[in-house]
């Protein structure tokens, strides 16, 4: 007898299961409604005020009857769930300066795709140079079940900064003087360079010479003229070599709840290292310096050509922080503890200049401001 009953209870259990596993096949070959892509980037052009973008929902499966889909604006909440999972800080595009052709568009039987309806964009002479916006638009139908997290597109907008007027590095020189005390624990060096040559045996971007340097080349210790090094209580090399009269965005941080060093360039990883160290004093051994080691009793290894967005920070800054912003950043961000733009706006006072974070003060031999012919890109 319970041989039988335990017979019974175990075809139940099977035929349960089956009947689950048909249930969830069936849902997962159900026809949805999502986004075919997740977002939308787009940099804003020099000239206009509007733009417009196509919106074009789709489904997962074709069905036999058409299928009606509707799109609206989502909100803040989204906005900082994007940007929580992403780590970035964009700003919500104000949905009153944008507006729908059509509330809503139709997929037709036996097709996947949604008929396009243009989203029109206003007002962009207004948005900040250097921010990144974000619209998030949501479909959704009253039919059809949409694929979650698949349901908002994300329309990034970028207005970028046009940098004309640099600062001019031959033989030249910024000797700063942190506040007494300072201590960097974890760290970011950032730099816009344009080199005119990398002959000679060493380039001195910014740091402390033996503590904590980035530099290109280091010929008396076997590294070619034009290779992109961080050196000090260690030292590495970047992989590949660093091509005069080109522009690029440097970046040097380091983690010391990782104890790893990482170099960017052009807001992408190069290289990184374990170090392990407590942090640095910026104003330890010969002081922090800025295009050439003045009076290095090894060699002053200037650098030849020209440099913008200077930048230390007291934290490690992240890989999309760092792309997001290669071209400029408030001075008043959470750990920005120096910032030279070199553009002719940064305070002077004879061969005195005065960063715009925090006011510090650094000796120069004069820097030249040159103005450009065409924007800074980089590539």
């Amino acid at each position: 007898m319970k041989k039988q009953i335990f017979k019974y209870m175990t075809m139940g259990f099977m035929l349960f299961v089956m009947n689950a596993c048909c249930e969830n096949e069936s849902d997962l070959l159900a026809p949805k409604v999502y986004f075919e892509s997740k977002e939308d980037r787009i940099t804003i052009p020099n000239e206009g005020d509007a733009l417009n973008v196509d919106l074009m929902a789709r489904l997962s499966n074709m069905t036999d009857g058409e299928v009606n889909v509707s799109y609206s604006f989502a909100g803040e909440e989204a906005v900082k769930e994007y940007n929580s999972k992403n780590g970035t800080n964009y700003l919500l595009f104000n949905a009153t300066n944008a507006a729908l052709e059509n509330a809503g568009s139709s997929i037709e039987s036996k097709s996947i795709y949604a008929g396009k309806v243009q989203l029109t964009l206003s007002k962009l002479s207004q948005l900040e140079e250097g921010k990144s916006y974000i619209l998030p638009v949501k479909v959704a139908s009253g039919t059809t079940p949409v694929v979650p997290g698949s349901d908002i597109k994300y329309i990034i907008l970028s207005k970028p900064i046009y940098i004309t007027k640099v600062g001019t590095f031959s033989n030249s020189h910024m000797n700063v003087k942190f506040p007494s005390g300072t201590f960097f624990k974890s760290f970011t060096y950032e730099a816009l360079i344009y080199s005119s040559s990398f002959y000679g045996s060493s380039h001195t971007i910014m740091g402390v010479e033996g503590v904590m340097i980035l530099r290109v080349g280091d010929t008396g210790g076997g590294i070619a003229g034009n290779i992109l090094q961080i050196a000090g209580r260690q030292h590495y090399e970047a992989p590949d070599p660093l091509l005069p009269k080109k522009w690029y965005h440097l970046a040097l941080t380091y983690d010391q709840s990782t104890g790893k060093t990482v170099m960017y360039v052009n807001g992408s990883k190069w290289a990184e290292s374990a170090w392990g160290i407590p942090g640095f004093d910026p104003n330890a051994d010969v002081g922090f310096k800025i295009g050439k080691l003045l009076g290095f009793p090894w060699g002053e290894r200037p650098f030849s050509g020209y440099m913008s967005e200077i930048r230390v920070w007291s934290v490690a800054r992240s890989e999309n922080q760092i792309k997001q912003n290669m071209l400029g950043v408030d001075p008043q961000s959470d750990g920005l503890e120096l910032y030279y733009k070199l553009n002719g706006t940064d305070k002077t006072d004879n061969r005195l200049i005065y960063d715009s974070a925090k006011n510090i003060e650094a000796q120069t031999s004069g820097i030249v401001i040159k103005q450009l012919d065409a924007p800074i890109t980089i590539n």
